[in-house]
């Protein structure tokens, strides 16, 4: 056991040793000194001695890459142990001598220790390997090697760099014999950067892409891409066609059980839009549905919605009607809060419209649930209080 214990303690000091090359170690990285991976020329003892200017032979770069990868190894142990500055300054090593190698493998462990620098908030050694891709990106571009700007992008992507990920998946959307992997990309990492007018040009894209392709799936998995941006962004108006459109697939696939809450949703961007006619025919859809499929929280939202749509008019006839019937609804779905709130504000039209016991009898129900609750009992005593006086 004991010698065992000796072996392994001299690899790690074999592989140890050529740190003291490194230009600078991860503590320095976060000064103000040069980017430890931007260097021309650099000596290692992994390297040919005296330094050669020639492309490294091909068993030269056999070696070097089983070493590279004992150190990325070495490095894990000393991060996985908490040693992580260690394991950083094992790990710049590693980044220098892959640069002697192909950019694949590089552009791949820039991606992996970015991503740790990036969840450890090393902010310093991800702007350094954020530099580092882009001096790659440009070579890659020159030579327009599609394949390794892809990666690139991919790799952006691991250390939270969105908006250059971005901007090379546009490049790649050139000349593309299948634009869709980099739309979606696209669309999605927009929309992460809260750029809903981008997301939702990406999923338009996508959306004629799928409707010439007939590929139904697709087409309703975009649609609700744009709902959910359109809601997002607060844009009802837009939102509109989406939700008819929506709608219309799923009653044409008995996809019933989907449209409850579509249809909600849909009534409150008419109402939002204050198209009030297609709003109040709306929620009926959308309560009428809920209804029969026993969703009784959006049966309520669809006549609460309605109610206060007719309530904000000051249409208060309708508004108390719908009032009257939301009790109904909340009854069946055992919901004393809502049922509270709603005789609150029965009571509340009523008073202003000077029909006193009729105010008194909706306060008065609603401190009943209160008790119940537990909740504003005095809130609802001063206004009956206040009634009796």
């Amino acid at each position: 056991m004991m010698k065992r214990q000796l072996l392994l303690r001299g690899l790690i000091i074999s592989l140890s040793f050529p740190v003291a090359w490194l230009p600078v170690n991860s503590s320095l990285a976060q000064t103000d000194f040069q980017n430890p991976l931007n260097v021309e020329q650099f000596q290692d003892p992994l390297l040919p001695n005296p330094p050669v200017e020639r492309d490294l032979t091909p068993l030269e770069r056999f070696k070097l890459s089983e070493a590279v990868d004992q150190l990325h190894q070495q490095a894990r142990q000393h991060y996985q142990a908490g040693e992580v500055e260690q394991a950083f300054q094992i790990w710049y090593r590693e980044l220098r001598l892959r640069q002697k190698l192909n950019p694949v493998d590089e552009v791949k462990a820039l991606g992996r220790v970015g991503e740790i620098a990036w969840s450890d908030n090393r902010s310093q050694d991800v702007r350094n390997i954020r530099q580092r891709l882009q001096e790659i990106e440009a070579t890659a571009k020159e030579k327009n090697n599609r394949e390794l700007i892809e990666l690139l992008a991919k790799t952006y992507e691991r250390i939270n760099v969105s908006d250059r990920a971005i901007a090379l998946y546009e490049s790649l959307l050139e000349d593309s014999a299948n634009p869709i992997p980099f739309l979606e990309k696209i669309a999605t990492l927009s929309e992460q950067r809260f750029n809903y007018e981008k997301a939702a040009q990406s999923y338009q894209q996508l959306l004629e892409q799928s409707d010439r392709a007939s590929n139904l799936s697709a087409t309703i998995n975009y649609l609700t891409s744009l709902k959910e941006i359109y809601e997002e962004s607060g844009n009802a108006e837009q939102g509109i066609a989406v939700k008819k459109r929506l709608v219309s697939i799923h009653q044409q696939q008995d996809n019933e059980q989907r449209l409850p809450a579509l249809l909600l949703s849909l009534a409150n961007d008419y109402s939002q839009t204050e198209q009030l006619e297609q709003a109040d025919q709306t929620y009926r859809e959308a309560f009428n549905k809920a209804w029969s499929q026993t969703k009784y929280a959006i049966a309520s939202e669809a006549v609460k919605n309605l109610a206060q749509m007719y309530d904000n008019q000051e249409t208060f006839d309708k508004a108390l009607h719908l009032y009257e019937q939301l009790l109904i609804v909340q009854q069946r779905a055992n919901n004393a809060y809502g049922l509270m709130m709603t005789y609150d504000r029965i009571g509340e039209i009523y008073q202003q419209r000077d029909r006193a016991q009729q105010a008194l009898t909706a306060f008065e129900n609603a401190l009943e649930w209160a008790q119940r609750l537990g909740y504003q009992q005095d809130y609802f005593q001063d206004k009956i209080q206040n009634l009796k006086s």
